[in-house]
């Protein structure tokens, strides 16, 4: 079967994702990461991409850059093969070390662009990995805060501008959620959504003065009220609304009758 062909951005902006291969921890070291941003770096001196923001995490990496679709596809495979060969010179192995082709998204615009570019950056904190995002060495936040080295002066003001140059505007929307979903691992994507949904059983009971869920799934109105909630603003399965509920499927199906 033919791969699918690429969109092409109308902002000329994409957000890029590459996974190690069998969920592989492929830049769990420090001169792993290092070295796969110089990497990056020179596929912006070599004027193929400008990068916008950048995150490494243990075993998957995101990118925000600006590119021509040939030039950003050249990028991509050079990085990839230069990563491959140094990581599995390491390892005394052969084989492929990303999965698959790299997943990829337009940036549709400029308040997309600086939403996408926030949620790249905060991904250390979602991981857990780091309390700050100023504390992770490994993504652009810093390049924003502080001294750049990869980001472009030109691209850094250009972001920057958006927060009309203001250091505290910029880091004040990072502190900012949404509900959009990007890029993301399966599993990530799922989590998400599982903590979306807590979040809203959260302020259901918060609202109603409630401390137990047997509050809500003994009393009729209440059950009713947060499935519907659920049902409404969050992107769970009725399964797994009634699994996180502890109602059963039949339960969670009658709700959404009753709201059609």
């Amino acid at each position: 079967m033919p791969r699918q062909a690429r969109i092409e951005s109308p902002t000329d902006y994409y957000h890029i994702m590459m996974r190690g291969t069998n969920r592989e921890n492929i830049f769990n070291k420090d001169e792993q990461k290092r070295f796969f941003l110089d990497s990056l770096k020179k596929q912006e001196e070599d004027q193929l991409i400008d990068i916008a923001a950048y995150c490494v995490m243990d075993n998957h990496v995101h990118i925000v850059v600006k590119a021509e679709p040939l030039g950003l596809a050249k990028a991509i495979k050079s990085i990839n093969i230069k990563y491959a060969m140094k990581f599995n010179q390491q390892r005394d192995r052969i084989g492929h070390v990303f999965q698959d082709r790299y997943k990829s998204e337009v940036v549709k615009d400029d308040k997309y662009l600086l939403q996408v570019i926030r949620y790249v950056h905060n991904n250390p904190v979602k991981a857990k990995m780091v309390k700050s995002l100023g504390d992770y060495n490994w993504s652009s936040y810093n390049e924003y805060i502080s001294e750049n080295t990869i980001i472009k002066s030109q691209q850094k003001q250009f972001i920057l501008g958006y927060f009309s140059n203001n250091i505290n505007q910029f880091i004040e929307f990072h502190k900012q959620k949404d509900n959009n979903e990007y890029l993301e691992i399966k599993e990530d994507k799922e989590q998400y959504r599982l903590d979306q949904a807590q979040e809203i059983i959260y302020v259901y009971f918060k609202e109603k003065g409630l401390t137990e869920a047997k509050q809500v799934t003994k009393n009729p109105v209440y059950l009713e009220e947060i499935i519907q909630e659920l049902l409404k603003h969050s992107k769970l399965s009725h399964r797994q609304i009634a699994n996180l509920l502890g109602i059963s499927n039949s339960t969670v199906h009658k709700a959404n009758l009753d709201k059609e």
